[in-house]
């Protein structure tokens, strides 16, 4: 989904991770987030966070002589620089450079619309529409609509192409950049603009809350009595949506179960504490926390956490490179504490705990207060755990993604060998992977065109780019090595 509470039974989380893109292994590849996938018109970046107990400015602190210089400081801009600076703005700037000098990234100063994305994706929801939208080669159309939701109640159908917000036209806008004018704060009132069968209308909403779902779940396509469920991120409702997955999958037959944390950066450690406790037997551990101090607190699984749910089903559970904070817990806690599995990868390696306090209603503080241990004892900061089974994403999966979906003859970019390999591994010749688009590469492209019902220009675009992720997608779900693997052991 960065914050990791100090006390479970509190308002206190697990940060999510935040890994740097190079250290990704990406279950399917970045570009179809932007090309493909459906973004929510009401989801707001990053993962949730609970806030702890409002910082006082006015609270009586030891201040020590050194910030003797900070106040000189201050006072000297205020009194000789050429031109008025404002008092708060120096004071943002002191706390940023202090939170900077700690040189820890998940350690942070947040204010206005960063601080309003962290409070607001605690809880997995958000001020929008109730709508998705879809980038359908360079249109951008409806996919889907919430019941109830505002979107639906002001006559919003799904296949509409989406025009404007509040009369500035989004057209030939990203579905990021159009996202972000839709959402807002809850309550207010949207204008959207909607072209169906030739003709432009508005609609006008009030945006509500929405709530995302952060888990989803299916039966194993190769073997029915394996439940899939797939965990997004670590947030207010995640733990009660998880379990409602594992009885909607018993329900339908499942008698495993394969928990899919790929790609998870984490998110609250309440949440995680009692996803864990329903894995465990009462009184095995979950996670130990280290303070400054030296001091460990266990923190063992039981009925304050799981209200008695437990899934005693075998388990296994897949992990990457992306899988980080909350989602680590709950591995190793399984791992360690009961013998399940880990297949996949070696996942991010975040061992520190976050507490987020706020200053004021514009700005937060977010503070590294403490690290985590395994069960074992083992901090896994910066090494991550290390699966029981290794299986990785074929390599045309975890490409870099593009950032243009206009290549031609002669051009040379990252963007191109990325093409190279998509169609590489759709089964299209195009030579030498090297990031150079030429002849044969534009021969590659034009097959692909043709056999795919698009015009063959021999250049791409977003309608070809689209449909190559479909194809690749499709493939995925029969080459995934991990979730393969997976169920060959759990059918032991």
């Amino acid at each position: 989904m960065d914050n990791e509470p100090q006390h479970p039974d509190q308002t206190s989380q697990a940060d999510p991770a935040k890994p740097d893109r190079k250290h990704r292994g990406f279950r399917f590849p970045a570009w179809a987030t932007t090309l493909i996938a459906a973004v929510a018109l009401l989801c707001g970046a990053g993962l949730g966070y609970a806030l702890h107990p409002e910082l006082n400015p006015g609270d009586k602190l030891h201040v020590p002589a050194e910030f003797g210089k900070v106040i000189a400081t201050y006072n000297s801009i205020q009194a000789n620089y050429y031109k008025k600076v404002s008092p708060a703005k120096l004071a943002d700037g002191a706390i940023s450079g202090m939170m900077g000098s700690l040189d820890d990234q998940f350690s942070t100063y947040l204010q206005n619309d960063a601080k309003s994305s962290l409070d607001s994706t605690i809880s997995a929801s958000f001020g929008g529409i109730g709508a998705t939208v879809q980038q359908t080669g360079d249109k951008l159309m409806i996919q889907s609509i919430q019941p109830t939701s505002p979107a639906k109640k002001a006559g919003m159908r799904t296949g509409d192409q989406l025009m404007a917000v509040n009369g500035k036209s989004v057209a030939k806008q990203s579905v990021t950049e159009a996202v972000a004018k839709i959402r807002g704060k809850i309550g207010t009132t949207v204008k959207v603009t909607i072209r169906r069968g030739g003709a432009d209308q508005t609609l006008t909403m009030k945006r509500a809350k929405i709530t995302q779902d952060t888990v989803t779940a299916a039966l194993n396509k190769t073997d029915k009595t394996i439940g899939v469920i797939t965990v997004a991120s670590f947030s207010d409702p995640t733990a009660s949506q998880f379990e409602k997955a594992v009885k909607t999958m018993r329900k339908q037959g499942a008698k495993k179960f394969i928990i899919d944390l790929r790609g998870n950066p984490g998110g609250e450690l309440t949440t995680a504490l009692r996803m864990a406790s329903m894995g465990l037997k009462n009184g095995q551990t979950i996670v130990k926390v280290e303070d400054r101090a030296g001091k460990t607190e266990v923190y063992k699984a039981g009925k304050g956490y799981d209200e008695g749910f437990k899934i005693k089903e075998p388990l296994a559970v897949l992990i990457d490179g992306n899988s980080a904070s909350a989602s680590e817990i709950l591995a190793a806690a399984w791992n360690q504490s009961a013998k399940v599995p880990l297949i996949g990868t070696q996942n991010y390696g975040k061992g520190t705990v976050q507490n987020v306090a706020a200053l004021g209603d514009n700005a937060e503080v977010k503070l590294t207060v403490a690290k985590w241990l395994t069960p074992n004892g083992s901090w896994i900061n910066k090494k991550g755990l290390t699966p029981t089974i290794k299986a990785a994403y074929p390599a045309w999966a975890q490409i870099a993604g593009f950032a243009t979906t206009t290549m031609k003859l002669g051009d040379e970019s990252p963007d191109v060998k990325s093409l190279q390999i998509s169609l590489a591994a759709l089964g299209y010749n195009v030579g030498t992977v090297n990031g150079y688009f030429g002849p044969t590469v534009q021969t590659a492209v034009r097959q692909f065109q043709q056999q795919n019902g698009l015009p063959a220009t021999g250049q791409t675009n977003g309608a070809m780019l689209t449909k190559m992720i479909t194809l690749l997608s499709a493939k995925l779900q029969t080459e995934d090595a991990a979730m393969t693997a997976a169920v060959k052991q759990l059918d032991k």
